[in-house]
C-alpha cells in the first residue's frame, strides 16, 4: 500500500505531524518577545499596530515576565516622552510602535484570537505561524522532489538544520528560514510567483533577504544555462514574463516595511537608524558569524557541509563545474545575507545555540543539497544516515546551553587550546559574565580555569590598560601572546606577564582577578568583589581579620609586596603578616612596598588585621575597614 497514493495524502500527513508538534511542544517566550507580544495584542484587539495603554495591560497580564519593560514603556507613554523603552518608538501623531515591523504579529493575530477564545495560551499563535511556514515548505519540497516521502525527509532535514531550535520561539526566525527555503524551491521548480512572494514575506522581518530577488534569477541562469544559445538568449529565458512578474510581486510584499517606516518614521528602516553601526562590520564579526564556536553557523550545519563536500558533484548534467558554480552562488548569497547583519549593535543577542541570523542565512546551502537530491532517483542511505546523525547531535548540543554561556566545544577549546579561539569581544564578555549586556571599554575580562588565567581581554585604547593589567609602574612584556580583535580589543592567552623598570618581573591582582579567582584566593574576611568603577573596583574587608593568598607565576621569586586600597571611616592603618612574619602596622593608602621573606616562591599568604572595623549602616551585616584594590608583587 502506498501511503501517498492520493495527492492530498501528503499535505494531510504533514499537517497532522505539525499539529502534533503544536499540541505537545510548549511555546518558548524568546527573541524580540516584548515587541511581538504587545503588537499582536494590539492588532488582535483594535486592528492596528499602534501600541495603546490597554494593549500593554493585556500583554503584561499574559506574559508576567515582561512586567518590568512594559512598566517602562507605559511610564514613557503616560509622560509623553519621545524617548521610550528601547524596542519602541513614536511615529506620526505621536503614536507608539514597535521597531520591528508588524507583519509577523499580523499573521499571529488570527490564531491569537482563536486560541484565546478556546481558553488556550494565546501566544501559542507564534508557534502556529512558524509551523504553518514549515507546512508551506513541505509543499514546496514536494513540488521540487516530485516525491512525498522525499519531501517529508526534506522537512526533517530543515528541522535538523535549525528549524527544531526555533520553531517554538515567539520570534520570526523559523518563518524567515522556512519561507526563504520554500521560496527558492518554488522558484527553481517553475513557480516564480509563489517563490518570490514567500521570499518577500521572509524579508519583511529580516531585510537582507532582499538579495533573493537578485540571487534567485542568477541561480536560474546558472542551472539552465545552455552553451548552445547566446548569452542574450539565456538571459531572455531567465527573464520570461512570468518570472519578472513574480519577482515584482515578491518585491511589492517586501516593500511594505520600508514604506511603512518611511511614512511613520521618515526612514526606510528605523532599526538600522537606532540599533546598527556600519563601523561594526569587520573581519572579526564575519568570522564570528560563520565559525564562532558558541553561536556560529557551522555549529548548526556540520553534517550539511560534510554532505556537500563528499557527495553530488556530478548530479548536474553539465558536470562538476556547474555544481561548483551553484555552490559558489550559495556562498555569495550567504555573504550577502550576512554582511549587513554584522552592523547590529547587540551581537550576542538571544539565540538557541546557533545565532538567529546564521540559522536563516544557511538556507541557500541547504538548498544546494536539495537541488542535488532532486536530481537523484535514489538518495544514498549512507549519506542520509550520516547527515541525520551528525545534525541530530548538532541540534542536541545547540539546545544544551544558554546564549549567555559558552558552548561545550568552546569551553573545551578555551581550556585546552585558548590560542585557537578568540571570539568577537562582546561574545567573550557577555558569556564570561553570564549576562546580556553591552561590552564596556573600561573593563578587563578574565577567564580562569582552576585558578589559572587562560585568557584576558582588554581594550588597548584605554590609557590605563597596562596599569590595570600590571599594577603600579608595570608594563606588559613581549612574552605575552597577544591577539588583536575588533575595535582595539586585545586577547592575552595564558597568565599575563609584566615587568617593572624594564627588568623586574611583576605580578598584579585587581578586581578582575578577585572576581575570577584567577591566581588569588580571598580566603576569609572579605565580601564579594565589587565593580564600582575606577577607584571602587575591588573588595571590602569584613570583620577584624582578612586573609588572602596569591599564586606566583612559575619560577617567580618576588622581593617586594605592594597593597593598594582605601579605608572606611575610623580606620587609618592595617597590621600585615606575610607568610606568618609580622610586618607591623602600615598605612596602605601610601605607595609602600614591603620586603618579602627571603626565598618566597610558589604562593604568598597575606593576613591583614584591621584597626576599627564597623558597619556602614545598622541594617548592613558587613563590618568594613579596608577596600582592597590591588596586590602587586615585584
Amino acid at each position: 500500500m502506498n501511503l501517498f497514493s492520493r495527492a492530498w495524502h501528503f499535505p494531510l500527513t504533514l499537517a497532522l505531524l505539525l499539529a502534533a508538534l503544536f499540541v505537545t511542544a510548549p511555546p518558548e517566550m524568546q527573541g524580540d518577545l516584548a515587541e511581538y507580544a504587545v503588537t499582536t495584542v494590539a492588532i488582535a484587539t483594535h486592528g492596528s499596530a499602534d501600541i495603546r495603554l490597554e494593549d500593554i495591560a493585556r500583554a503584561r497580564e499574559l506574559v508576567p515576565v515582561l512586567k518590568e519593560p512594559y512598566a517602562l514603556l507605559e511610564a514613557g507613554m503616560r509622560q509623553g516622552s519621545d524617548q521610550l523603552y528601547a524596542a519602541f518608538t513614536r511615529g506620526r501623531e505621536a503614536k507608539v510602535y514597535a521597531i520591528h515591523f508588524w507583519g509577523y504579529p499580523a499573521l499571529a493575530a488570527g490564531p491569537f484570537k482563536l486560541l484565546d477564545a478556546l481558553g488556550q495560551d494565546p501566544f501559542k499563535a507564534f508557534q502556529a505561524v512558524n509551523l504553518a511556514a514549515v507546512f508551506i515548505l513541505g509543499l514546496a519540497l514536494n513540488r521540487l522532489f516530485r516525491s512525498a516521502p522525499k519531501a517529508l525527509l526534506g522537512v526533517g532535514l530543515f528541522m535538523l538544520c535549525g528549524g527544531a531550535l526555533y520553531m517554538n520561539w515567539s520570534s520570526p526566525e523559523c518563518l524567515s528560514a522556512a519561507a526563504l527555503l520554500a521560496g527558492l524551491a518554488f522558484y527553481a521548480s517553475g513557480a516564480p510567483l509563489a517563490g518570490a512572494m514567500l521570499a518577500g514575506l521572509a524579508g519583511q522581518q529580516n531585510p537582507t533577504i532582499l538579495f533573493f530577488f537578485g540571487f534567485a534569477p542568477l541561480l536560474h541562469l546558472i542551472l539552465d544555462y545552455d552553451a548552445r544559445r547566446s548569452f542574450g538568449a539565456n538571459l531572455a529565458h531567465v527573464l520570461q514574463r512570468r518570472y519578472v512578474l513574480g519577482l515584482a510581486a515578491g518585491m511589492a510584499v517586501f516593500a511594505l516595511p520600508p514604506l511603512f517606516n518611511l511614512y511613520q518614521f521618515g526612514v526606510p528602516n528605523i532599526i538600522a537608524k537606532l540599533f546598527s553601526d556600519p563601523s561594526m562590520i569587520g573581519r572579526a564579526r564575519l568570522h564570528s558569524f560563520f565559525f564562532d564556536l558558541s553561536q556560529g553557523m557551522i555549529l548548526g550545519i556540520p553534517g550539511l557541509v560534510l554532505a556537500l563536500a563528499l557527495w553530488g558533484w556530478r548530479k548536474h548534467p553539465a558536470g562538476a563545474a556547474r555544481e561548483l558554480l551553484v555552490l559558489g552562488w550559495a556562498v555569495a548569497f550567504m555573504l550577502a545575507l550576512a554582511v549587513p547583519a554584522l552592523a547590529v549593535l547587540n551581537w550576542n543577542s538571544g539565540a538557541a545555540g546557533v545565532m538567529r541570523y546564521a540559522f536563516w542565512a544557511a538556507m541557500p546551502l541547504l538548498f544546494v543539497l536539495f537541488l542535488r537530491l532532486s536530481r537523484s532517483a535514489q538518495w544514498p542511505a549512507w549519506l542520509m544516515l550520516a547527515v541525520v546523525m551528525i545534525q541530530s547531535s548538532a541540534m542536541l548540543s545547540a539546545a544544551s546551553y544558554l546564549y549567555v554561556e559558552f558552548s561545550p566545544l568552546a569551553k573545551w577549546v578555551m581550556t585546552n587550546a585558548p590560542r585557537l579561539y578568540h571570539p568577537e569581544p562582546e561574545i567573550f564578555a557577555e558569556r564570561l559574565g553570564r549576562n546580556d549586556d553591552y561590552i564596556q571599554n573600561d573593563k578587563i575580562y578574565v577567564r580562569a580555569v582552576n585558578g589559572v588565567v587562560v585568557q584576558t581581554l582588554y581594550n588597548s585604547a584605554r590609557p590605563d590598560a597596562e596599569r590595570r593589567l600590571c599594577g603600579a609602574e608595570g608594563t606588559l612584556t613581549a612574552a605575552n601572546h597577544v591577539t588583536a580583535s575588533a575595535r582595539l580589543w586585545r586577547y592575552i592567552d595564558g597568565p599575563v606577564t609584566c615587568t617593572a623598570n624594564g627588568t623586574q618581573q611583576q605580578q598584579t591582582w585587581q578586581y578582575e582577578q578577585f572576581a575570577a579567582r584567577a591566581g588569588v584566593t580571598l580566603a576569609s574576611g572579605w565580601g564579594n568583589p565589587e565593580n564600582g568603577g575606577g577607584a571602587w573596583n575591588g573588595v571590602w574587608s569584613h570583620g577584624a581579620r582578612s586573609r588572602v593568598t596569591v599564586k606566583l607565576a612559575g619560577g617567580a621569586r618576588p622581593s617586594t609586596l605592594l597593597i593598594v586600597g582605601h579605608y572606611f571611616d575610623g580606620n587609618a592603618r592595617t597590621r600585615i603578616r606575610i607568610d606568618g612574619a609580622d610586618f607591623g602596622w602600615h598605612v596602605l593608602t601610601q605607595d609602600l612596598r614591603l620586603p618579602l621573606p627571603a626565598g618566597t616562591k610558589g604562593k604568598v599568604e597575606i593576613a591583614l588585621e584591621h584597626e576599627a572595623p564597623r558597619k556602614p549602616d545598622p541594617a548592613d551585616p558587613r563590618e568594613m575597614a579596608f577596600f582592597l584594590r590591588e596586590i602587586t608583587l615585584r
